[in-house]
């Protein structure tokens, strides 16, 4: 499990794919930087692979979208989601645990709870 999910108090909880999400190194990289994507599509660089990531559909071509379909996505449509703010951060989330990369190449930000209910972004 990583940082990020070991730091959820009892009464929360990060499911792993989105601890994976925020924490693995992963690139997100939208239609202003590949002329071949649509609007809403990504595509997603990992170490293991090149993915793309349809947020409409809120599809992903990688095993584990293709195979298992899990419930929120596989960690490509999640890491999507959180780069872009669409999914907040939860605010008890080591960010030193967060990839640096995280949101870099898209012009929304991703977004973090604050202590007072608000979010914020993150920075």
């Amino acid at each position: 499990m990583s940082k990020a999910a070991e730091s959820a108090s009892s009464t929360e909880s990060f499911e792993d794919r989105a601890a994976r999400a925020l924490t693995e190194p992963m690139t997100v990289i939208d239609d202003r930087l590949d002329q071949s994507l649509r609007d809403e599509e990504f595509l997603v660089v990992t170490g293991s692979g090149t993915y793309v990531v349809d947020m409409v559909a809120e599809a992903c071509d990688c095993p584990d979208a293709l195979h298992r379909a899990p419930d929120g996505g596989c960690k490509h449509i999640q890491r999507v989601a959180l780069a872009r703010g669409e999914r907040t951060i939860p605010g008890w989330v080591d960010r030193s645990a967060i990839d640096p990369e995280l949101g870099q190449h898209l012009t929304a930000s991703p977004r973090i709870a604050t202590p007072d209910g608000r979010t914020e972004v993150l920075d």
